[in-house]
């Protein structure tokens, strides 16, 4: 029987995973009990430093429970030979779907138009010539990033007689060429012929604040903005500036850099902006997909397994055992 240490509850459809071979302990906020833990079972929003994994002399493994790691210290747990899981597909179809929803709400417009239907009424909707929706047929949408889910988004625009221009230098022609995607040779050009850019990379230190004020001034007059990866990724302030001064024509945001933010943050000013709270992934069945990935991968290190999704493959022969 292994220990593991929950820092989120567990999903009740996922809790017969523990049955017979772990006891599941936490969340708590006095961290009571945490040194007998052998795996951390890791969310979003908690910071796994080393003092974290000092505090469980008995930790195996650190699994992650969605695609994005940069909440967990990967080289302070490298450095103490733990090994580092994650669940990169589990959220794929969940975020790509919500990356969609967000498209949709900013380019169709309705999230004023349902305000003004329970609000001032039919009319007065239809009185204001920028209410006026965008037809996506022959747009070109502006991918930064085309792995998993970048690519999923893709194939939808397709569906939509939409171009797809992509920058990503991880991934070959011939793969966009399979996804049906055109190859940029640089991010400034997909910025400047987008008419809807939507970011699908991950939080490193190379692409904090990616999209800064220069970054915006290089996207098309009028273009849209779409975040659903990481808030780490963008310059609030700078995407701010640019709706303010109506360069930008909209955006649709699920992330944000710092979060939970609250309701005097400058992006909830705008009314051409649609704001989700970080939930692209929290569908049941991306949940259920996020809890079984990690869940199981926990236990295979704890068993001697190797699992499939390591972050730092370089330790696993000199791992705690």
């Amino acid at each position: 029987m292994f220990t593991i240490w929950l820092d989120e509850k567990i999903l009740p459809a996922c809790a017969s995973l523990l049955d017979g071979v772990a006891i599941g302990i936490g969340p708590s906020s006095t961290l009571e009990g945490i040194e007998q833990a052998e795996a951390y079972i890791c969310p979003g929003n908690t910071k796994y430093d080393g003092a974290r994994m000092d505090r469980a002399p008995k930790l195996k493994v650190i699994a992650r429970l969605g695609v994005g790691y940069d909440n967990i210290d990967v080289p302070a747990a490298t450095a103490r030979h733990i090994p580092v899981v994650y669940a990169p597909d589990a959220p794929t179809i969940s975020t790509a779907e919500h990356t969609w929803a967000l498209i949709m709400a900013v380019t169709k417009k309705t999230v004023p138009a349902n305000l003004a239907m329970h609000t001032t009424g039919w009319s007065s909707f239809w009185g204001h010539a920028e209410n006026r929706g965008l037809e996506l047929y022959q747009r070109t949408l502006g991918l930064v990033g085309i792995g998993r889910i970048g690519s999923r988004v893709a194939k939808a625009a397709l569906g939509f007689d939409m171009r797809v221009l992509a920058y990503d230098p991880y991934i070959s022609p011939a793969r966009a060429a399979e996804l049906g995607v055109e190859l940029a040779p640089t991010l400034e050009a997909v910025l400047r012929e987008a008419d809807i850019v939507s970011l699908h990379l991950p939080s490193t230190p190379e692409t904090r604040k990616l999209m800064n004020t220069e970054r915006f001034e290089q996207m098309k007059p009028g273009a849209l903005f779409v975040n659903a990866a990481r808030g780490a990724l963008v310059d609030e302030g700078a995407l701010a500036a640019a709706l303010r001064s109506g360069h930008l024509g909209g955006a649709g945001l699920d992330v944000f850099d710092g979060e939970p933010i609250d309701l005097s943050h400058p992006l909830l000013k705008f009314d051409n902006v649609v704001t989700t709270p970080h939930v692209a992934s929290r569908t049941v069945a991306g949940q259920i997909r996020i809890w079984e990935t990690t869940v199981a991968q926990a236990l295979q290190v704890l068993h001697g397994e190797r699992p499939p999704h390591l972050l730092n493959p370089e330790i696993w022969d000199t791992r705690r055992r």
